[in-house]
């Protein structure tokens, strides 16, 4: 047995160790037997239908089902599934994230934004161990080797008095999608939005994106249409409101990234003077 290459892997794992997931993964067919009777979910979920959006989808999913208590008065439980994908033997690609959930009568399901809600075969008392869990929801992605599985939950917070406004008329799709994003997940947390330049590669002109600010499990979340979500390793105190620490992250996440900036916010009839 050959130590060195083991040895190798493990410390570049540790390196790369993702904290973003980004484009969700194409689903492959898995094949069914078309004679048994799938059982009925037991509500209906409408996604946001955003880019790259499986983690602030699961997060939305995450929020309305505690706060409506879907699982009833005993057997409401949620989890955020995330995990990263294994490329080759010394990469790490970005991965997917789902929500776990058990319905009012313990049976376990899950939310994914390809699938929609599809049933899991265990226990319920098994809920809390992904180790159980994952390779239901694994079983869709058999293309996948799925690696840093881990499991997300959060505490209560406390919304703003007034949501943002979902600016789907304007005309930069990331700018669309980052407010759409803010607009839901205001329901039952703070969020922010920012906008900022990006410098493409190809030399062309800066080009202007948007994201979206949050916190789950304690640790900052930025929403990025083009990429995902990067979701910070460690927990912190700072402040939603905190320009300057979101500028860090933004550029650490996005080197190239300048003039980082509070999104202005909309217009209902005509845009401001200087927009014209």
């Amino acid at each position: 047995m050959k130590i060195a290459p083991v040895l190798a892997l493990l410390v570049l794992s540790l390196a790369l160790l993702p904290s973003a997931e980004a484009a969700d993964p194409a689903p492959t067919p898995v094949s069914k037997d078309k004679s048994a009777k799938p059982p009925k979910p037991p509500f209906k979920y409408e996604s946001l239908k955003v880019r790259n959006g499986c983690f602030v989808d699961s997060v939305a999913f995450y929020d309305r089902y505690l706060a409506k208590k879907l699982g009833g008065k005993k057997n409401t439980w949620c989890r955020v599934l995330s995990w990263g994908v294994q490329e080759g033997d010394y990469q790490i690609g970005k991965g997917h994230a789902v929500a776990v959930f058990a319905a009012k009568d313990q049976r376990l399901w899950f939310f994914d934004i390809n699938f929609g809600l599809r049933p899991l075969d265990v226990a319920f008392e098994r809920r809390a161990d992904y180790t159980d869990t994952a390779p239901g929801v694994f079983a869709s992605y058999p293309q996948q080797k799925p690696i840093f599985v881990r499991y997300y939950d959060d505490f209560a917070q406390t919304p703003p008095k007034k949501r943002p406004d979902f600016l789907f008329y304007h005309k930069n799709p990331d700018v669309r999608d980052a407010t759409k994003v803010a607009h839901e997940l205001a329901r039952r947390r703070p969020v922010r939005i920012v906008e900022f330049e990006l410098k493409p590669e190809d030399g062309q002109p800066p080009q202007t994106t948007a994201a979206t600010v949050f916190f789950f499990q304690a640790k900052l979340c930025l929403y990025l249409p083009r990429a995902g979500t990067h979701i910070s390793k460690q927990s912190t105190l700072h402040s939603i409101d905190d320009l300057a620490y979101i500028t860090r992250v933004i550029q650490g996440v996005s080197p190239g990234a300048t003039n980082i900036r509070w999104q202005p916010g909309g217009y209902w009839l005509l845009p401001p003077k200087e927009s014209r």
